[in-house]
């Protein structure tokens, strides 16, 4: 790619429908580079596309919001060692009961599952995923719902699954009543 310049490659159907990854490694002098993915489903007229933005490791933990019942997939990659994840689903946005899972992703893998559910689920939920032990571990969900006004297209987006640093160090404190004195 030439600097200032945007280059687009066409893959074709390399994952086979399979869930995957693409892992972009410099070569000869690095330079920075912006990345991004098109997916496209369906086929003639019935197509729908969804971008996606390069990202960091899960991390710490990394949350998505929105997610049903049905529809919901969550894509796991781990390009290097193995690493294990802890998932776990809230309670539903109008009731149901949290619940967690553990996925170990082996190195060099993509894998794609059907993320838990909480029980009782009534509404919408969101999945937070955080590292417990091992190699880095990269994530997506695919929410793909039908459209009722356009039938046979199948209507999806993908999030990636970024650490939100939403996890934050709290300094040790005293309780000192003498403040409440003066």
């Amino acid at each position: 790619v030439k600097s200032g310049m945007t280059a687009a490659v066409d893959l074709g159907d390399v994952t086979r429908g399979e869930a995957g990854s693409l892992v972009l490694t410099p070569t000869g002098d690095s330079a920075p580079v912006v990345a991004a993915l098109r997916v496209v489903r369906g086929k003639g007229d019935d197509q729908e596309s969804a971008f996606i933005p390069a990202t960091r490791p899960v991390g710490a933990r990394a949350t998505v919001a929105d997610n049903r019942a049905k529809g919901s997939t969550l894509s796991l990659t781990a390009p290097g060692a193995a690493g294990t994840v802890k998932v776990t689903a809230s309670a539903g946005t109008e009731g149901g009961t949290p619940v967690t899972k553990t996925y170990t992703v082996k190195g060099g893998t993509t894998m794609s599952v059907r993320p838990p559910v909480p029980a009782g689920l009534k509404g919408s939920y969101a999945l937070t995923v955080e590292q417990v032990s091992g190699g880095e571990v990269y994530g997506s969900r695919m929410l793909d719902v039908p459209d009722a006004d356009v039938p046979g297209v199948p209507m999806f987006t993908v999030q990636t699954l970024p650490d939100d640093r939403g996890t934050v160090s709290v300094p040790h404190a005293d309780q000192d009543l003498s403040v409440l004195q003066k």
